[in-house]
């Protein structure tokens, strides 16, 4: 799964400007041709709680059948105090200093906020998980680490059953359960990165004691449970953690130096702080006009969708996914930063990204990582090649969002679309591609034939995030249209994905100072 940045010749200003207004005209038009067929909802009669009241002085309902935004901003705003106490207090202790203490003070942060979140019951579960997992795979080979893992995942899944015995015997209403199992997820990653790197720091510095064993313990558990990533992310691999915290030597002894926090530092969380806030009020504005999120339940509204609006609706299903992660990851990073913590970005905006592999570098940088470190880069150097490799980075994503039908086709399609781009370059790396184009193509055209090839992949990488989310009934609908729909329908659309491609490719030019 790696990733290759593309250095292209860069077209003529009008041709990049005509794609540019190409593809943004595409695109707010078919957000106007979803706003449309979103009077269906208007007189309808919604047994599912699908919409709300909405603004008092914009007169119309909202949409809120979104778990995930619906759940996710009122924790992000429990969160506020705990954030700020977690940090006051973190703030003294890194002036005295005092490792130990800070982790110490790490952990009752995040056991506190659970607490008071999920109840005790539920704040035991995500102690123990870490807990018996550090214990269970402390200095042991990659392999026992991964399988004993694995295992976790599984029976995570198990856990997540709604309504199952699980949530029954914690006394966990669904809000509940829904946060815990979330938290799970999130623990099982940091435990397999604190599993794999703790070994190593353990082997590259010779401990061997018990004292070391101990300490250990403590600081899994207060990267297992950091607080201001617990339960939404972004990943940050263990390492990574270790080093922003303290540098790695004789038992995590040595202590970086201490530094007040900069008026221009606060003033770039303040001005952040706004600009995340203006997303949440964006999206939810927008949520008065667009029931995109309500009309992927119903399939059948979805079916007599025309082309301009179904594509659309895919549009807009994907631009509220990615604020979603923009608002809970950038805010999270912000939040890491005032620690001196180095956390994952935001993702990039998927409209401007044409190729599988940057969509998986650039949307969740903090997963990219942990495949390409703890599962991609060990099977190569196991001399395993690189499909095989990929191929079981895959299988993990799978596993680890949930093993459903509609998971299953989307890690599947993007698996198959991601080897398919790899093979591609390949091609065209290889000698007799080169000579075609030296001799019979001047760069522009090479570019230009690269786009033309690259658009119908780009529609297999978007229906497949539909599948995502939105299941696999509405994936199965852009599949059959995709195929079934009159011909010069299709055309279009592979034309405003071609000019996608170009606005994507004269973004990336622009960002790595080609132009």
């Amino acid at each position: 799964m790696t990733a290759v940045t593309n250095r292209v010749t860069n077209l003529p200003r009008c041709e990049s400007l005509f794609y540019f207004f190409c593809w943004t005209s595409a695109v707010f038009y078919s957000i106007y041709k979803v706003s449309l067929f979103s009077t269906y909802f208007n007189d309808y009669h919604d047994i599912y709680n699908d919409f709300s009241q909405g603004w008092i002085w914009l007169g119309r309902k909202q949409d809120v059948s979104d778990q995930e935004w619906n759940t996710w901003m009122p924790l992000i705003v429990r969160l506020m105090p705990w954030i700020f106490l977690h940090h006051s207090v973190s703030y003294i202790i890194k002036a005295l200093p005092n490792t130990m203490l800070l982790c110490y003070w790490y952990i009752f942060t995040s056991v506190s906020f659970l607490y008071f979140s999920i109840g005790i019951l539920g704040t035991l579960c995500a102690l123990i998980q870490p807990s018996i997992l550090y214990i269970l795979t402390y200095k042991h080979k990659d392999h026992i680490i991964w399988f004993i893992n694995t295992l976790f995942l599984f029976l995570i899944h198990f856990l997540k059953i709604r309504d199952g015995i699980f949530q029954s015997m914690l006394q966990l209403n669904d809000e509940e359960h829904y946060l815990l199992t979330l938290t799970m997820c999130w623990i099982q990653l940091r435990s397999i990165s604190c599993s794999i790197d703790n070994k190593q720091i353990s082997v590259d510095n010779n401990y061997t004691d018990t004292s070391y064993f101990i300490k250990g313990f403590l600081w899994a558990l207060a990267y297992s449970l950091y607080l201001p990533t617990l339960q939404l992310g972004p990943l940050i691999l263990y390492h990574d953690f270790i080093d922003s915290v303290c540098k790695m030597c004789k038992l995590l002894q040595i202590k970086k130096p201490f530094q007040a926090w900069k008026l221009a530092e606060l003033g770039y969380f303040a001005l952040n702080l706004i600009r995340y806030t203006f997303w949440i009020l964006f999206a939810n504005f927008f949520l008065h006009f667009l029931y995109f999120n309500a009309m992927h339940y119903h399939p059948k509204v979805v079916e007599d969708l025309n082309p301009w609006a179904l594509y659309g609706l895919g549009y807009c299903m994907g631009q509220f996914f990615l604020i979603k992660y923009v608002v809970v990851y950038g805010l999270n990073h912000i939040v890491c930063a005032i620690d001196r913590i180095k956390a994952p970005s935001q993702p990039k905006c998927v409209a401007r990204i044409h190729l599988y592999s940057d969509m998986w570098k650039y949307f969740d940088e903090g997963l990219y990582k942990f495949l390409i470190r703890y599962i991609y880069t060990p099977l190569l150097k196991s001399n395993f090649n690189k499909l095989f490799a990929s191929f079981l980075c895959f299988i993990f994503v799978f596993v680890w969002h949930g093993m459903q039908i509609n998971i299953f086709i989307w890690a599947f399609l993007n698996f198959i679309g991601l080897n398919i781009e790899n093979l591609t370059k390949l091609i065209e790396k290889s000698k007799y591609c080169i000579n075609i184009r030296e001799k019979y193509m001047s760069p522009i055209s090479a570019r230009r034939i690269h786009c033309v090839l690259t658009s119908p992949l780009l529609a297999m990488s978007v229906i497949s995030n539909f599948y995502f989310f939105a299941g696999e009934e509405v994936g199965y609908i852009y599949i059959y249209r995709i195929f079934h729909d009159i011909w010069y329908s299709t055309l279009i659309l592979l034309y405003f994905l071609y000019c996608c491609c170009q606005v994507s490719i004269d973004l990336k030019n622009w960002e790595s100072k080609e132009f």
